[in-house]
């Protein structure tokens, strides 16, 4: 399944102008962060629901844009079912692609205005200035912040220094 959203996101990129790659970029994001993922999902996978009613869908979530190049692909395909995923995809592809691969930035809850500009004035100064940064939340972490780029993790997390103080007990 990658191989096939790896390839229609390259044929996808490449028939991009420069200046039609970050409003395909950002039109996908909208699709991929919408509410409704799920039910476009399940929408897209149903197969009694007629191939006209999912192009005319994909053609209203994407708009008047160059993403009616992808939906036009994938409707002489009838390969529907990859709405969503494939523009997901696509976003991690064509940011490689652009070398705009985003930091990510994973906290115990949303970080407020005050975190995110010290967050932003990090990367800025340590990555570059036009790096894009994404956020997740994950419950599971207890507090604190880590940080990935590419291969490189900062772990300012109270997991890590736990998990480092209960190292250092037992050696």
């Amino acid at each position: 399944m990658n191989k096939l959203l790896e390839v229609y996101s390259k044929g996808f990129f490449d028939t991009l102008k420069e200046d039609e790659i970050e409003t395909a970029i950002n039109v996908a994001q909208e699709i991929v962060n919408s509410d409704s993922k799920a039910d476009l999902h399940s929408f897209f996978k149903n197969k009694t629901i007629r191939k006209e009613d999912k192009l005319k869908l994909a053609l209203e979530l994407v708009g008047d844009n160059s993403l009616k190049g992808l939906i036009s692909a994938l409707n002489m395909n009838n390969r529907f079912e990859l709405v969503p995923e494939i523009f997901n995809h696509f976003i991690g592809y064509a940011s490689k692609r652009q070398n705009k691969i985003p930091v990510m930035v994973t906290t115990n809850k949303e970080p407020n205005d005050e975190i995110k500009n010290q967050i932003n004035a990090f990367v800025a100064s340590n990555i570059g200035p036009s790096t894009p940064i994404s956020y997740e939340v994950s419950k599971s972490l207890i507090g604190g912040i880590i940080l990935k780029h590419k291969d490189n993790e900062i772990d300012l997390s109270i997991d890590n220094k736990l998990n480092g103080l209960k190292e250092a007990l037992i050696n």
